[in-house]
């Protein structure tokens, strides 16, 4: 049975193609996952031909079963809240945008909670940047209807 999980993820994105390996050099940190304007979204597919609108540079935290928000927002303030100068001068030099993202998969009712510590605000409009929440709730059985109980 799959569980509640939650992932993180920090993008740095533009309209223009930008040099990944810069982002990577200034920062210090290996992104994750990167994708160029005009590359196809699903590489090879003999159907789906649609391509990157922009050119993004990704370092995500990897997915945990949890019910706290934190357990996935915390390591990635660990990363990058010492890199603001690094990443307010990428988004200044190359034009870039830059989103915090909390992505939520929700199963069998099993809401987590979803707090944002000020460490992690803070950190967020230092790179004048909001945190978008994802939230992908899949259907769940609820153990009061399977019984007839009301």
């Amino acid at each position: 049975m799959n569980k509640t999980s939650l992932y993180s993820y920090i993008l740095f994105s533009g309209n223009d193609d930008f040099p990944l390996e810069v982002v990577t050099e200034r920062l210090g940190v290996n992104p994750t996952k990167t994708c160029k304007v005009g590359e196809r979204v699903v590489p090879n597919h003999p159907i789906n031909h649609s391509v990157h609108l922009n050119t993004g540079w990704y370092f995500e935290i990897e997915t945990k079963e949890s019910l706290d928000a934190e357990d996935v927002l915390r390591p990635l303030l660990e990363v990058f809240e010492t890199k603001t100068d690094a990443i307010n001068h990428l988004k200044e030099e190359l034009n870039l945008n830059v989103q915090l993202e909390l992505v939520i998969q929700m199963y069998n009712g099993d809401t987590p909670a979803v707090v944002v510590y000020p460490e992690f605000s803070k950190f967020a409009a230092s790179i004048d940047a909001f945190l978008d929440v994802e939230m992908y709730v899949y259907s769940f059985n609820d153990p009061y209807e399977q019984s007839g109980k009301q």
